[in-house]
């Protein structure tokens, strides 16, 4: 009898693995579930900022999308002008802080951040060259060779 009672023990709880371990998700079987929106495909939610009316919220918006009209991407990245770590240390220091316009000797002492089409180069101040109806006509002056690099050990900082 002791043995019966082991053995149908035994099989029990063989059943209630196998039943346990059946619907999981050791077996590779997937769940069967499926989401729904209340009946629509579209979320019905928008962003309104606060203390603003939906209709001063789309006035606003639209005249936003007004404003960009045109070809933003138009200029390139011909109008940005970076400069490495070492020239901004060549420079000095000079140009980290604001400068009253107004205040200032001369523009080169306002920072060309703060100036109208400022380049860090200082190339805004140099007086702009009148083009001719015939320049295309004149040889263009040889560029500068550039100076050769020093050669350094490898294996020295």
């Amino acid at each position: 009898m002791n043995s019966l009672v082991r053995n149908l023990f035994l099989v029990l709880s063989l059943a209630v693995l196998l039943e346990a371990f059946s619907s999981s998700s050791f077996s590779g079987s997937q769940l069967q579930t499926s989401v729904q929106n209340g009946g629509s495909s579209s979320l019905s939610m928008e962003y309104i900022p606060s203390g603003m009316s939906k209709k001063e919220w789309a006035k606003l918006k639209d005249k936003e999308k007004q404003g960009k009209k045109g070809n933003l991407g138009k200029s390139g990245i011909t109008s940005f002008q970076s400069r490495s770590f070492d020239d901004w240390q060549k420079a000095g220091g000079k140009n980290l802080f604001p400068v009253d316009p107004k205040k200032a000797k001369s523009l080169k002492d306002v920072p060309y951040m703060q100036r109208k089409g400022g380049s860090a180069d200082d190339g805004d101040l140099k007086p702009k060259k009148k083009a001719g109806l015939f320049d295309f006509l004149k040889k263009k002056e040889p560029e500068p060779e550039p100076e050769p690099k020093k050669k350094q050990n490898p294996w020295t900082f």
